[in-house]
């Protein structure tokens, strides 16, 4: 019982993660009024992700595993372009 409510809290985590970096990104544009996508958007990007996959690897989840496997390489990608 325990165990299957840290699976739960990884996968909250995760998702709290990727809702943090979109208000973040929300607020920044809306504050410079221009579309801003910083460095930050990103790492939160990847440990959303990386927690996503963990989350997935504990349900036995082939697909989000996939999934988030597959977007790491457009996250570090961005990050490289940024300079980061």
């Amino acid at each position: 019982m325990s165990s299957s409510w840290i699976v739960y809290a990884i996968g909250f985590l995760a998702q709290l993660l990727f809702s943090a970096r979109l208000i973040m990104q929300w607020i920044k544009s809306e504050k410079n009024k221009k579309i801003e996508t910083p460095t930050l958007f990103w790492k939160l990007s990847l440990q959303g992700a990386v927690l996503l996959f963990i989350y997935g690897y504990l349900r036995d989840d082939m697909a989000i595993m996939l999934g988030q496997f597959l977007v790491y390489g457009g996250y570090f990608r961005n990050l490289q372009l940024q300079g980061k």
